[in-house]
């Protein structure tokens, strides 16, 4: 069907895209119309069918604004769909971290930010998972522009607090442990610290010293003593879930945290290779 517009169907997109509205519901498609909830579903259909809206879930559509051209190409980046499904959202976890560089895994799902408890949601063939973060936790995120798409982000200290913090949406804990070296050398000290200590869990910032220490990371003295001064006396985690790896394994100081997980899980082959000490010729000859 052609990308037409009928004098009510006009009204409709005019507004939304006058007020920069990339979603809309059916809902508001009635309210915006002025008609019965028969019409604003027929109105809909029409709209989807002449490429005008996309729709996302039951009663949910995106707008395929006037700048897509005649053709009516809607926007397929997974972030901008990820963006109109909830709010407030950010993007983080496994998401966040391949977004700046610290992992190579493969995520075949969205992992976003939520302050509502929600189940998965599958759209376009992706599946959007919604991590719940309770209100006094929701921080550490900002709007920035991937593929020309505006959408919150966790900052990389963030990204690095969310994937040390529950594994599992960031590849697991031999993935975390890579995460983490990479992190060290691009993060703001200052502002991992500040994060730290409005999250306020002594079992992350154990985990965190732990892989930092692992990967001898260069960690700023005031920075080192303000972590440790974060861990509960007396506090002692497993690294890895207990029921995957068990409860045994070495206590690793000063964070106290028992090291259940394998080291070959923790330090892959290659970097171990990096670590080497490579002599000079020389001294290799003697």
């Amino acid at each position: 069907m052609e990308r037409t517009l009928s004098e009510n169907e006009a009204k409709v997109i005019l507004d939304l895209e006058w007020r920069g509205q990339r979603t809309v519901s059916l809902a508001e498609l009635r309210q915006a119309s002025g008609a019965s909830e028969p019409y604003a579903r027929y109105l809909a259909h029409r709209l989807v069918r002449k490429g005008w809206l996309e729709r996302l879930r039951p009663g949910l559509f995106q707008l395929v604004p006037a700048d897509r051209g005649r053709e009516g190409v809607a926007d397929t980046h997974p972030l901008s769909v990820g963006a109109v499904l909830v709010d407030p959202y950010f993007f983080s976890f496994g998401t966040a971290c391949t977004h700046y560089g610290l992992t190579e895994q493969s995520f075949a799902d969205v992992y976003i930010a939520s302050q509502r408890r929600r189940s998965p949601e599958t759209i376009r063939g992706k599946r959007y998972v919604f991590v719940y973060v309770p209100s006094p936790r929701f921080f550490g995120f900002e709007e920035v522009s991937i593929l020309g798409e505006r959408v919150q982000v966790a900052t990389i200290e963030r990204a690095l607090l969310d994937a040390v913090d529950r594994p599992s949406f960031a590849g697991g804990i031999g993935e975390v442990s890579t995460i983490v070296r990479r992190a060290a050398s691009r993060v703001s000290w200052e502002a991992l610290l500040n994060l730290t200590r409005r999250w306020g869990s002594s079992a992350l910032v154990q985990r965190l010293g732990y892989f930092l220490d692992l990967h001898e990371a260069e960690v700023p003295d005031d920075v080192r003593a303000a972590l440790l001064a974060l861990v509960v006396p007396h506090s002692k985690i497993q690294l890895g879930p207990r029921r995957k790896w068990g409860t045994t394994g070495k206590l690793v100081q000063p964070w106290n945290v028992l090291e259940n997980v394998l080291r070959d899980v923790l330090v892959s082959k290659e970097h171990k290779c990096q670590r080497r000490v490579i002599l000079p010729t020389k001294e290799r000859e003697r």
